[in-house]
């Protein structure tokens, strides 16, 4: 009964600035990806998504498994979001979509990506798993998907290693997501899996070796479908409503860092209105001189976004913006472990990594 009030308490929240009636709780935010493509088997019989073509691999592993063609658009180069002018001249061309899969990466806001709601027979799926929202910056366009995702998976920004939301104002969904979720068996992400899942990886994203569907299978369930722990409901709780306090302390944190990697020689990937920002991303040419020195320093980085598009479908023409993502780009961190004079100092790393 305390679960279920909390719950309520939850949406009550997230509500107020996305408009959604209806949450749903999840293992993991690639759980709940799994739900949404089942749901779609059973709702209609198109069978093409649309996505960027940079993005996490996982959400598409999770339609590939479940019998989805993937059709990806490359993303624009100011911000890596999807790329909506080409977004719509696919759609007049092609009457099999059956979804857009919008990913949000880098926090950035983009007013004309709220056109796509407007697009009907099309479900649209805003993935917020690596952003979040606050009343603190938000605007009525911001929210525009008919499912929205959320995430509070490891690293993400409330990093609870578990937990994933789906808010919609689906009825229906609503419904089958719970009876859903309460067939899961896997209690957690199975380690043998996982070890299945790096070594394709290594194949297919870092190798560049081709890619055979079947072995998606052997390990994607117990790696994606995670039952979800209601007694983590408590910590979600206390997540939403530190969601202002973290825009603040976030936003405080980009804007050092854009201050002081302040330099030609990079490219920001933050638009100047944001949601709340995951990493602070930049791309450079010498990233791999860059990151071995900042990595020696002692700091964290990442180097991760490869073109799916590239990997899935042979057509690097088309991806030339994620390609040149996949190149460049440098994540650091905006968590609560950095300040000014962290920031300063891999700043200075930079300056003598150019």
């Amino acid at each position: 009964m305390k679960n279920k009030l909390i719950e309520k308490k939850i949406l009550s929240k997230l509500s107020k600035i996305s408009s959604k009636s209806k949450i749903n709780f999840f293992g993991r935010a690639n759980s709940a990806i799994w739900t949404i493509a089942c749901y779609l088997k059973k709702k209609t019989k198109k069978r093409t998504i649309i996505l960027p073509s940079t993005m996490c691999i996982s959400p598409s592993i999770i339609f590939l498994v479940n019998g989805f063609k993937l059709l990806f658009i490359d993303v624009e180069k100011k911000n890596g979001l999807l790329d909506i002018k080409k977004t719509k001249k696919q759609i007049k061309k092609n009457n099999d979509i059956a979804a857009i899969f919008y990913v949000n990466l880098f926090g950035n806001k983009e007013t004309k990506a709220s056109q796509l709601k407007d697009i009907k027979d099309i479900l649209v799926i805003q993935d917020l798993a690596q952003t979040f929202f606050s009343k603190k910056n938000y605007n009525n366009s911001d929210i525009f998907g008919d499912m929205i995702i959320l995430s509070f998976g490891y690293s993400k920004i409330f990093d609870l290693n578990h937990g994933g939301i789906v808010l919609s104002d689906n009825y229906d969904f609503y419904n089958y997501a719970n009876k859903f979720n309460s067939k899961i068996q896997n209690k957690e992400v199975s380690e043998i899996a996982k070890l299945k899942y790096l070594k394709w990886y290594h194949e297919v994203v870092e190798k560049k070796k081709k890619w055979k569907k079947y072995i998606l299978h052997k390990f994607a369930s117990k790696l994606y479908l995670i039952k979800f722990n209601r007694n983590k409901i408590y910590r979600i709780f206390d997540s939403v409503n530190e969601i202002d306090s973290e825009y603040k302390k976030r936003k405080k944190l980009l804007y050092l860092y854009k201050k002081f990697f302040n330099t030609q020689k990079i490219k920001f990937l933050h638009s100047k209105n944001t949601l709340i920002p995951w990493r602070f991303s930049f791309l450079m040419k010498n990233k791999k001189k860059f990151l071995k020195n900042v990595r020696d320093k002692g700091y964290d980085a990442s180097s991760y976004y490869p073109n799916l598009g590239r990997i899935f479908s042979n057509k690097s023409n088309l991806f030339a913006n994620s390609d040149d993502i996949e190149k460049k780009i440098v994540n650091l961190w905006l968590t609560k472990d950095y300040n000014i004079k962290k920031i300063k100092d891999q700043s200075n790393i930079l300056k003598g990594s150019l």
